[in-house]
């Protein structure tokens, strides 16, 4: 079977309606995506625990528990050397800035002909360092309202 243009640029039109309103019903659709995930990765072990003898409700418990507490502790030990990670980020970006002030742009000033005083290097490590600041605000009042609200249901 062989498509004429109107066919083929009605199959793309669609294609692109498709995705826009995928995209515009991501954040209604995650969720059911998340649950199809779970349901998906999960069901073999349900079945596997159900040839031992286990009712499917009580694999199905047992299965999402134990996944939801190996997700759980893998926040708990991947949290900390995320932090680590970002504040050494933080502490070192000055230095990234200077190597590329004193390496990466002379290097393209005498091949592309770029002037390198065109870049204010130390204006832009200070508008760095305060972005970062307010980031770092926010992501610790973001994390205390969201173990707040996490002990509050396990209480």
């Amino acid at each position: 079977m062989t498509l004429n243009d109107s066919q083929k640029w009605m199959l793309i039109s669609v294609a692109i309606g498709i995705c826009v309103l995928l995209y515009l019903l991501s954040p209604i659709l995650t969720p059911f995506f998340a649950a199809a995930l779970l349901s998906y990765l999960g069901d073999p072990l349900v079945d596997r625990l159900e040839m031992r003898k286990l009712n499917r409700t009580l694999s199905v418990v047992i299965v999402f528990v134990t996944l939801f507490s190996v997700l759980i502790l893998m926040v708990l030990f991947l949290l900390p050397m995320l932090e680590q990670q970002t504040s050494y980020l933080i502490q070192n970006i000055p230095k990234y800035i200077d190597v590329v002030q004193h390496n990466l742009l002379p290097a393209l000033a005498s091949k592309l002909g770029i002037d390198p005083q065109i870049l204010d290097m130390e204006v832009l490590k200070k508008t760095i360092g305060q972005q970062f600041d307010k980031a770092g605000g926010l992501a610790m009042s973001v994390f205390s309202s969201v173990t707040q609200s996490g002990l509050t249901l396990l209480v």
